[in-house]
């Protein structure tokens, strides 16, 4: 083979060895024009050269098919896309004297950006309000006597049994003679409480947080004190609940007549939301009209009986009735409830930690058993 056949192919076989950096710089798959390469290689190894223009052909078709993968290449190369900073850098170039001319003249300047790619997160804007699940309606504390214990140790005395003598005396006999014993009930209070803890970054990342768990913490110490003190009426009430009737509205009326007839006042009647729904029932299947046996349906909701309101209390026990004089019925609080955070709780201050607490040193206190009445519905 003649030294221009050699220097010929050696040329080819050169030109064939910088594919790969000319894909590259070209922006397009590098794999592929390595694959592109290896084949002509394989196809040039393979090949006789008998006269340069055996090789001035193999090459012209060599490059026809390197022609079309750097035409498809770039066809099929998508946008390149560019960060906020590189787009704005790129869409200034050469346009300074134009953006300050525009500034000051216009006081502003329009500057297109294309092929930007944002990355992360935008930046956030909270909702001011968190949609946490809901609360109890009424609470106990809103409907007795709260009064307060600086000790934390409350002493109450109570009236027990007495026998009337006052009567119309007889001329010349003595006078009846009342005795009145009272006994001694010391209420001592304790905490009702519950603890929360995140971390100090958690506070950061959320700014509504400081704001939204004393709303949590408040919502559940709610529910526990409820549940207290509707647990300690139960267990120590003990007025009548004699009564012949089935029906729960018609029971409710003789319970309210067994307060009555006892002298305590009924503050109000406490059912649960399922039983108020079928006392109202009741008005619409026995036709009741507004007034009738003095059972009335307010119009924002519940009713009164006998002048009593009846309460729909979500802490009530489904299937029974508490009747309640709040005279006799109190809450005493040593400490009023409050939330606290620290970061003073174990090892807190290592780990960043912050512990949200909520408490009350409290206790309830019927004062007369028989002041109370706790019944069963009887439909369960």
């Amino acid at each position: 083979m003649s030294q221009e056949i050699l220097d010929s192919v050696k040329s080819l076989g050169a030109s064939l060895d910088t594919i790969k950096a000319q894909a590259a710089k070209a922006g397009l798959d590098a794999t592929e024009a390595a694959k592109v390469a290896n084949e002509m290689k394989s196809k040039l190894e393979g090949m006789t050269f008998a006269t340069p223009d055996d090789v001035k052909a193999a090459s012209d078709a060599m490059q026809a098919q390197l022609d079309k993968f750097f035409t498809e290449g770039k066809k099929a190369k998508p946008a390149q896309k560019k960060n906020l900073s590189e787009g704005i850098i790129e869409a200034l170039d050469g346009r300074m004297d134009e953006f300050e001319n525009s500034l000051k003249k216009h006081g502003n300047f329009n500057l297109e950006l294309k092929n930007i790619a944002l990355t992360g997160d935008g930046v956030a804007s909270y909702d001011s309000k968190q949609y946490i699940l809901p609360s109890a309606p009424l609470n106990l504390r809103d409907l007795i006597p709260t009064l307060y214990s600086p000790t934390g140790l409350f002493v109450s005395y109570k009236e027990t049994a007495t026998t009337n003598n006052v009567a119309v005396q007889t001329e010349g006999a003595s006078k009846g003679v009342n005795n009145y014993a009272l006994s001694e009930v010391q209420t001592v209070t304790e905490y009702i409480a519950g603890t929360s803890t995140f971390t100090k970054q958690l506070s950061k990342n959320l700014p509504w947080l400081s704001g939204t768990l004393p709303r949590l913490l408040q919502r559940d110490f709610f529910f526990a004190e409820n549940a207290k003190g509707y647990a300690v009426f139960a267990a120590a009430a003990t007025g009548s609940t004699t009564t012949a009737e089935t029906a729960d509205l018609l029971q409710v009326v003789d319970y309210i007549a067994n307060q009555k007839t006892a002298r305590f006042n009924a503050s109000f009647v406490g059912v649960s939301n399922s039983d108020m729904a079928k006392l109202l029932k009741a008005t619409i299947a026995a036709g009741y009209y507004a007034g009738s046996g003095s059972v009335v349906v307010n119009p924002n909701g519940g009713m009164t009986i006998w002048g009593v309101p009846v309460l729909a209390l979500d802490w009530v026990v489904t299937d029974k009735v508490i009747v309640v004089d709040n005279a006799y019925f109190e809450r005493v609080e040593a400490e009023s409830m409050n939330i606290q955070f620290s970061y003073e709780e174990g090892n807190n201050f290592t780990k960043n930690l912050v512990t949200a607490r909520v408490e009350c040193m409290e206790a309830f206190n019927l004062m007369l058993p028989t002041s109370g009445i706790y019944a069963d519905l009887g439909n369960v």
